[in-house]
């Protein structure tokens, strides 16, 4: 059995839900996670209700404004939301980079007042990233939230995992041209992965599916054995995003 920790299983994405989630039944996943990322999205009423599903509340680095607040957030927070996120910072648009931290901290805050895990988005700010979250966050923590698709320095990498990071990794990992990320596998702890598809986005290579989705996990966790050179990824991962999400 498999958690896929990080998809985008939505309305906005997909046509055919149940069809999607049958398949990743039937492919052994039994929960997958769905990030926020904006407050329409994050909001219970816009959700598809199904067992499989599990919740989290945020705003991604690309969708701040400094028209959000924290009230906004904090009240969308219910006794099913299992983490805050996935938010962070992003560099890699012209977001801008103020705003993008001021909310970032916010999330933060509130991930730390409701005692809940949190998802953490970094694209080409992986140091600046980690330098907000050990403000917050320091060595010895465990559970702390997870670096979803992993990618940069590993000394970084590796003081993010020492202050109660998990580091995820998905399709990205299956790629020629992703040799870095398979180095980054190969050195850390398989205790300290997860593995996601990021669907309907990534899709991994191997996949038949014309949009990614959550039975190609598969290939994910497959993957990982190969470059380890084990063959319970599945398991291990599994109890790990069970330990960080309390699931």
């Amino acid at each position: 059995m498999s958690i896929d920790t990080h998809a985008h299983i939505t309305k906005e994405f997909y046509t055919d839900i149940p069809q999607v989630l049958s398949r990743a039944i039937q492919n052994g996943v039994h929960k997958i996670i769905i990030p926020g990322t904006n407050l329409s999205d994050s909001n219970p009423i816009n959700r598809y209700k199904d067992p499989l599903l599990k919740y989290a509340v945020g705003i991604h680095p690309n969708e701040v404004s400094d028209n959000i607040d924290k009230k906004q957030i904090f009240d969308l927070i219910t006794e099913d939301t299992i983490a805050i996120g996935e938010c962070g910072i992003d560099l890699s648009q012209r977001q801008d980079k103020k705003v993008q931290e001021a909310i970032f901290r916010i999330q933060i805050e509130i991930a730390i007042e409701r005692n809940l895990p949190i998802i953490i988005h970094t694209r080409n700010a992986l140091e600046e990233t980690y330098d907000i979250l050990s403000s917050y966050y320091h060595q010895g923590n465990e559970n702390i939230g997870v670096i979803h698709s992993a990618d940069g320095s590993i000394e970084i990498l590796n003081k993010l995992i020492d202050i109660g990071f998990y580091l995820s990794f998905n399709g990205i990992s299956t790629y020629k041209s992703a040799e870095k990320i398979r180095d980054i596998i190969r050195e850390i702890n398989i205790h300290k992965i997860l593995v996601e598809t990021d669907a309907p986005f990534l899709n991994p290579k191997g996949s038949k599916t014309k949009q990614n989705e959550s039975a190609n996990i598969k290939y994910v966790i497959d993957n990982i054995n190969n470059i380890k050179g084990i063959s319970n990824t599945e398991e291990i991962t599994e109890n790990n995003a069970k330990l960080l999400f309390r699931l």
